[in-house]
């Protein structure tokens, strides 16, 4: 099975070190086959983010055309010898994170402006803003959506749910928001009576204004990731806060297991069949992980540096394709 996993080097500094890498894994082989540097974002600006900020790749995808990275604000396509082919550059590239590809179109989560945005050859378009008729239902501001197509190409930052995960289940498009970051009153803020004030949440678009929620996570102060379907209809989230992998059940949002996860920086989820999924840790290293019996069966590391992590994850098994 050949997996590609990109990686952030927390805390490294631009122009003195690389900020990431993407990998080529054969994992059947515990080898690394190939290794090249993240290229670096097309509008570097200061970041003094300790953790990811700017730095590395993201999400990472097989597409017909070559492996499409991720990178803060630009999507970078790889031949097969792992030259750039191709960049796309668009101003709602914005904390680009996970990105989905469905054999037409490539789908990106872009974090900085709370938006899913859709892409389609050379043209991006917003595809789902959670500020617009769905707000209230997730507790966010509203927004008016001419922002977000602005004639100058600036659009404002806006991080209120931390959009960081899309996949696709068929026809359905499910997202994970790894931060709601609701509203208290002042008083409340003030005297902190409400312990942390945010949540995440697992949502499935379903064409009407207000998503499902699938899954609800309460209590966070940290984003969680990469919240999906599984197997057995079970819905899976990395909990990088604990570093835990947990399994909810999709018809009651009820947890079914806590999976302890080695490793720091809990990032990247790929399921593979039969049971299973590849997780991604720091120091850089890709987890088989058994969801029906909670095992790590078997990991192969990437990287010595701690402060290196696996951000994004995508397999290809030659056998099935």
């Amino acid at each position: 099975m050949r997996v590609v996993a990109t990686t952030v080097v927390r805390a490294s500094v631009f122009g003195r070190q690389e900020t990431g890498h993407v990998y080529d894994v054969d994992f059947d082989a515990g080898t690394v086959v190939d290794r090249v540097p993240v290229p670096a974002p097309a509008r570097p600006a200061s970041d003094d983010n300790p953790r990811g900020g700017i730095r590395g790749g993201r999400g990472i995808a097989f597409t017909s055309d070559g492996v499409v990275l991720a990178t803060y604000d630009t999507l970078v396509r790889y031949d097969d010898a792992w030259s750039i082919a191709d960049r796309l550059e668009s101003p709602l590239f914005a904390g680009l994170h996970e990105i989905e590809w469905d054999g037409n179109r490539l789908w990106a989560t872009a974090t900085a402006i709370d938006a899913l945005v859709c892409v389609d050859g050379r043209s991006a378009a917003v595809a789902w803003d959670p500020h617009g008729a769905a707000a209230a239902s997730l507790g966010l501001p509203p927004r008016d959506p001419a922002v977000l197509e602005r004639a100058d190409g600036v659009v404002p930052r806006l991080d209120h749910c931390h959009l960081n995960g899309v996949t696709r289940r068929g026809d359905e498009i499910v997202l994970h928001l790894g931060l709601v970051r609701r509203r208290r009153s002042a008083r409340d803020r003030f005297a902190r009576r409400l312990g942390a004030a945010g949540e995440s949440l697992v949502v499935r678009l379903n064409g009407s204004p207000v998503p499902d929620v699938l899954v609800r996570l309460r209590g966070g102060d940290l984003p969680t990731h990469n919240g999906q379907f599984v197997a057995s209809g079970r819905i899976a989230v990395n909990d990088s806060a604990t570093n835990t992998l947990r399994l909810f059940a999709a018809d009651t949002g009820s947890e079914l297991r806590a999976i302890p996860m080695p490793g720091t920086w809990l990032r990247g989820l790929e399921p593979i069949g039969g049971g299973y999924a590849l997780v991604g840790t720091a120091p850089a290293s890709i987890h088989l992980v058994n969801l029906e019996t909670g095992e790590c069966e078997r990991t192969v590391q990437l990287a010595d540096d701690p402060n290196e992590a696996v951000h994004g994850l995508a397999a290809w098994d030659p056998a099935s394709s």
